[in-house]
């Protein structure tokens, strides 16, 4: 691994989360989903799920958000188990949106590959 972390988009906070989005919240039901990098929608429930940054408690969660995660096994499947929240930037965005990119950053600066001839 090299000197610098290039997991993280420039800006965004250095942690070791995974990062995802609020996609839906069913206060009704005490449950949301968090959608991952690779797009699978992963839910949680506001009694078990622990919350940390600058939400508190479940019911200061936003759809959009833009979360770190961490991830946990349970008798019902895979759910999240912790989502800890980030600042908001001035432009009222939280980070990169991570929507419809199927986990594949977008935004990444092209490189320069040395051609190879196919014959």
């Amino acid at each position: 691994m090299s000197g610098t972390d290039e997991s993280h988009p420039p800006g965004s906070p250095k942690d070791l989360f995974h990062r995802g989005l609020i996609t839906k919240l069913f206060p009704s039901n005490n449950m949301g989903l968090v959608r991952t990098e690779s797009g699978r929608e992963v839910p949680f429930s506001f009694q078990l799920v622990i919350v940390s940054g600058e939400a508190t408690r479940p019911q200061d969660l936003k759809e959009g958000q833009e979360v770190g995660y961490d991830l946990g096994w349970t008798s019902r499947g895979l759910r999240v188990t912790r989502i800890k929240t980030y600042p908001q930037s001035p432009s009222g965005e939280s980070g990169p949106n991570l929507e419809g990119q199927g986990g594949q950053s977008q935004d990444l600066p092209s490189q320069d590959l040395p051609h190879k001839d196919p014959k």
